[in-house]
């Protein structure tokens, strides 16, 4: 598969956004950090723990989203042990018209290979790439989770990137069915944060960080804003920002 490096030489596309629209007259974004400090999810292939690389991509969604004016809501971003249930609770409670939950990728572990690190012996597996989008069909507003799950695929692929298949194997552990396999959406329906959730969810798992590739590539904070971007064409385009122009970057 190919890696996502390339996205380096992709020169993104202008985005501005009219200055008019007020604050307030913006729907509030949920951004959920996957994982915590005690559960810091999977491990890279040089170690890193997964809650790292979801703080700083929800960070750079963040920024980027309020230095549009659009409102964002960040949970779990501390580190602290926030339960699956009370993360779409908190969100419902703000008035938040969107729950986004902010991933990274692993695969399963007969794929992982042993090498060394900095002299510690870590797992990596190359064989996959990309990111993935979880939809749930037990959230009440599946309709427009689908629809804005493959808005965000199309932009993320328009920006370069590309959707893994891997959770669609026929294997322990995978056997996901498609939703949108053109813009990389996979059913997930008994994930807590997508069927609890009251308002449209989905959940990006932005890359494979057991990737050795992919894993350098990601932590990048251009790949970082250009994923965020990506975010937030794909909800405009699903309905979700309805902002008059677009985006700034």
């Amino acid at each position: 598969m190919q890696s996502l490096a390339r996205i380096c030489l992709i020169v993104a596309l202008p985005l501005v956004m009219s200055k008019s629209v007020a604050a307030d007259s913006m729907p509030l974004l949920a951004i959920d950090v996957g994982h915590s400090k005690l559960r810091p999810g999977a491990t890279s292939s040089r170690g890193r723990p997964e809650f790292e690389f979801n703080v700083d991509l929800a960070k750079s969604i963040h920024d980027l989203m309020t230095s549009n004016n659009i409102r964002t809501l960040q949970i779990g971003d501390d580190g602290n042990l926030v339960a699956l249930a009370q993360r779409t609770v908190t969100a419902k409670d703000a008035g938040a018209a969107f729950f986004l939950s902010v991933h990274h990728d692993s695969v399963q572990p007969h794929y992982l290979k042993s090498w060394q690190w900095q002299g510690v012996v870590q797992q990596y597996s190359d064989n996959f790439s990309g990111f993935s989008l979880f939809i749930s069909r037990k959230n009440p507003q599946l309709a427009t989770s689908l629809q804005c799950a493959s808005a965000m695929g199309a932009a993320l692929q328009q920006k370069g990137l590309h959707p893994s298949s891997h959770h669609a194997e026929n294997i322990a552990g995978e056997g996901k069915e498609w939703a949108d396999q053109q813009h990389g959406v996979y059913y997930y329906d008994n994930l807590v944060v997508l069927k609890t959730a009251a308002m449209p969810a989905v959940l990006l798992e932005a890359g494979v960080i057991v990737n050795r590739d992919e894993e350098q590539t990601i932590q990048q904070a251009s790949v970082r804003i250009t994923i965020a971007e990506a975010i937030a064409l794909g909800l405009q385009r699903c309905g979700l920002l309805k902002t008059p122009d677009k985006i700034k970057p």
